[in-house]
């Protein structure tokens, strides 16, 4: 199959012209927004190839996005950066290929009738930066890019501990600020994390705020990019025993 894209006409009238458009994100099907794409010619068929997939749409949404973290990136490994930066995208697999998951994934938020919730559905809003992991499908894929270890044999081990509870707010903590650009990072947390799971202890969202506070604090005066992962683990480890007690990892 080949990635659909939007144009980025299609995309500003959306935004501009919102209450022409409300109504039909309720719809049970996207026929008519492929009309009205059609029509105008703001919808193309990119050179982007993958293997057909089918997202996850289990009812527990911390089954489904472990899951659709690996069926989604395993599809898109050749994806670039750029490209999964690039917001008409998203927009174009989300409404005109994957509109039975986003109505699955983002259905309080669609009902609801908010103009700012039914925009952040589909669309990057806060920035390029973090809406790629706040849109409920590039989050998936930056997840993969960002959490895949190829130095583990379960490749996924990172997203398993980041899927258990509060994955949309967690990945967006672990991806924030200094993260994003260096995997070595985000693993390295995660490693601290794990291991600490491992000896015990009951993992909460209070662990990637307090990572993540630390991690930024440290980059002001050191060079996180220098720093090997088992020191990022290590500095981690740290932090967290001065907070909730010591555990050698």
């Amino acid at each position: 199959m080949n990635l659909i894209y939007l144009s980025q006409e299609a995309i500003d009238d959306i935004k501009v012209n919102f209450k022409k458009y409300k109504k039909h994100f309720c719809d049970e099907s996207n026929d008519w927004f492929l009309e009205r794409f059609k029509k105008y010619e703001w919808i193309h068929e990119s050179k982007i190839e993958c293997k057909d997939f089918r997202l996850d749409m289990d009812e527990d949404y911390n089954i489904s996005d472990r899951k659709n973290v690996e069926i989604l990136y395993e599809a898109l490994r050749n994806l670039s950066p750029a490209l999964a930066s690039d917001e008409r995208l998203w927009a174009g697999m989300l409404i005109c290929q994957l509109w039975d998951f986003v109505r699955y994934r983002r259905k309080k938020e669609l009902d609801s009738g908010s103009e700012r919730d039914i925009l952040n559905s589909f669309f990057f809003m806060r920035g390029i930066k973090r809406s790629c992991f706040m849109n409920c499908l590039s989050r998936l894929w930056w997840t993969g890019y960002l959490l895949y270890d190829e130095q583990n044999s379960n490749h996924y081990h990172a997203v398993d501990l980041i899927c258990e509870s509060a994955y949309a707010s967690n990945i967006v903590l672990i991806s924030s600020n200094n993260f994003v650009s260096n995997k070595n990072l985000a693993l390295g947390v995660m490693d601290c994390i794990e291991h600490r799971k491992m000896l015990g202890e009951h993992i909460g969202r209070y662990h990637y705020v307090e990572a993540n506070k630390y991690i930024n604090c440290i980059g002001g005066v050191t060079l996180l990019d220098a720093l090997k992962r088992s020191e990022i683990c290590t500095l981690t480890n740290k932090r967290l025993n001065q907070i909730y007690g010591c555990m050698d990892i």
